[in-house]
């Protein structure tokens, strides 16, 4: 399926301010847009965005409930009360949970205080349940805090009360317009919330947290440093901005992890064989992440738990490997349903038409749907829910979004079908009785179908553009100043640039097993430039009208290929099409 490209529409004020930063910081005109499109509008913000300081962290007693939360939490400390850290079993979860346990065992409390719970995926479902609150009473606790859930537990929140139990909730989902009685609700999209950032992760939160107690307790801020590598992995894993706040967190996560890794990271690290001092966000995103993700999808999250607080390497060693082969389990049970998947879209006509793909069976299992809908969503263009069946009459669902289109407010709209829910626009979950999943079938697609209707835009595939580029102006030392953006992620994903009037150099062709692939050797129109290189996975098509010398037009990431003794600017092109195609591709220009 072709995609339409756009190209990033600035208004008059932001050219202006585009302008003057690249002029005043001495960058390519491109990267001036970059960095207005990413909010920056001074001088001032964009050597901070270059530059992030722990000391720009915001003040922690400027989110609601912060005093409060902090006081109750020190009275426990002051009075050895048992404290249970409750969290979820995904990577942003038992991070949180790690992080909050790491640091009250190590400044604050004895480990025989300090007891954490991650609910079973099979057998608690999500969030805070009745369960992991009556664990809490066997064990004589006096004060829960949750991390990365609890904000809608209001059944739970209560029953834990009237057993004698203050809640403290740290959580970073989208709150009801009413919060359960917990004594304090540590949330930045709370409605009331005047916190300058809102896309902390469940994580990030639980720093929050401790960054208030060490303050209110006078202990030193270096305290928390090591925590930062746990924030490294949920905001990463969990897809959450790193802009603002995050950006501070995740750059000195990643030196942290890059100079003094914890043990539990370490021997992840040998797993995935990640060199000392390599650690980047792809090797998070493709090789830690996964690890912590798969104990909660194919046997339960506490094991990853296990792993990140541990403080000796013989225990590190033999979790990492526990969580590697969990992950080896995950990896062959997610490609056999999302063949499965696949081929029960491709052999369905009726599924291919519809706006949003719902695809249930009760035998897959829950631990992979998130997963597999991510699959299908970046196949078929288009929002994706996958539903197994989870306990009881019960099923589970997970969704990801595609085109621009919001699940959560989708799943949202049919909540009075629904047990449960929670997620984000490009990502959520459900809990459904099986006899009210025809209906909710049936209102979501209408859902789909009104917000089609009302944009008047199908859900095709769109690639976005962050800026087009002359020819002339494609080079190694733009490619240095790209490089100042990183670390890459969700709201500041590495750019993809457009440039137009481009033709072969000699030496453009199809390679691969099958020939699917394009190598490029290209030039202007006027043979002006310095020939360029650069790959186009699956696009050999193009090879006989390119060599040919029709112009053609590309969008492409820079990278340096290291591949070789020498190394060069390669262009990493995402899309391509004949000039005389342009016109077509482009959006609403």
């Amino acid at each position: 399926m072709s995609q339409s490209w756009e190209i990033r529409q600035y208004t008059a004020d932001e050219e202006a301010q585009a302008c003057e930063l690249a002029t005043r910081l001495g960058l390519f005109p491109a990267m001036g847009h970059l960095l207005v499109a990413r909010g920056i509008r001074t001088y001032e913000e964009a050597q901070s965005f270059f530059s992030p300081r722990l000391e720009e962290l915001h003040d922690p007693f400027a989110m609601e409930d912060m005093q409060v939360a902090v006081e109750r939490l020190n009275k426990a400390i002051e009075q050895r009360e048992h404290i249970l850290i409750y969290g979820d079993y995904d990577v942003d979860g038992t991070t949180a949970v790690a992080l909050l346990y790491r640091y009250l065992r190590a400044q604050c409390l004895p480990e025989e205080y300090l007891h954490y719970y991650i609910p079973d995926r099979y057998d608690d479902g999500y969030g805070i349940t009745l369960q992991g609150i009556d664990y809490a009473r066997q064990l004589g606790v006096s004060l829960i805090i949750s991390v990365d859930t609890g904000i809608k537990a209001f059944e739970e929140i209560t029953y834990a009360r009237e057993h004698g139990m203050d809640f403290i909730v740290c959580d970073h989902h989208t709150p009801d317009d009413s919060l359960p009685p917990a004594t304090a609700i540590l949330n930045p999209k709370r409605h009331d919330n005047h916190y300058p950032f809102t896309e902390l992760s469940g994580c990030g939160v639980a720093f929050k947290l401790v960054q208030g107690l060490a303050s209110h307790r006078d202990l030193p801020f270096e305290s928390l440093l090591p925590l930062l590598e746990l924030l490294v992995l949920s905001i990463a894993q969990d897809r959450v901005s790193i802009l603002g706040e995050n950006r501070i967190f995740i750059s000195h996560g990643l030196q942290l992890i890059n100079s003094h890794p914890s043990v539990a990271i370490t021997y992840l690290m040998r797993l995935g064989k990640i060199q000392p001092g390599r650690v980047d966000m792809a090797s998070i995103y493709y090789e830690l992440g996964p690890r912590i993700n798969a104990a909660g999808r194919m046997a339960h999250g506490a094991e990853s738990v296990k792993l990140l607080i541990a403080e000796d390497a013989a225990t590190a060693e033999a979790q990492s490997q526990i969580l590697d082969e969990y992950n080896r389990q995950r990896q062959e049970l997610d490609q056999q349903v999302t063949r499965e998947a696949i081929a029960l879209v491709e052999s369905d006509p009726q599924l291919q038409k519809q706006r949003l793909i719902i695809l249930y069976r009760p035998e897959w299992n829950k631990g992979v749907m998130g997963i597999v809908a991510a699959r299908l969503a970046d196949r078929f263009h288009r929002p994706v829910l996958i539903l197994s069946h989870s306990t009881g009459d019960f099923l589970a669902g997970s969704g990801r979004s595609a085109g621009g289109f919001d699940l959560y407010q989708a799943i949202q709209a049919c909540s009075d079908c629904l047990e449960n829910f929670g997620g984000h626009i490009f990502a959520a979950g459900l809990t459904i009785r099986e006899d009210r999943l025809p209906e909710f079938m049936r209102r979501i697609q209408e859902y789909a179908d009104g917000v089609e209707q009302a944009t008047s835009q199908p859900f095709t595939p769109t690639l976005q553009i962050d800026a087009e580029l002359k020819p002339s102006e494609v080079s190694r030392t733009l490619l240095r100043q790209v490089e100042m953006l990183y670390p890459f992620g969700t709201d500041n994903e590495r750019p993809i640039f457009m440039t137009r009037s481009m033709r072969d150099a000699g030496g453009t062709r199809a390679v691969g097993k099958a020939l699917q692939h394009l190598s490029l050797r290209m030039t202007d129109s006027y043979q002006r430039i310095r020939p360029l290189h650069g790959f186009a996975l699956g696009l050999a098509r193009y090879a006989p009208e390119i060599i040919r010398h029709n112009a053609f037009a590309l969008c492409f990431e820079l990278e340096e290929n290291n591949f070789y003794p020498q190394s060069f600017l390669q262009l990493r092109v995402k899309d391509l099409c004949l000039e005389s195609e342009l016109s077509e591709r482009l959006k609403d220009r």
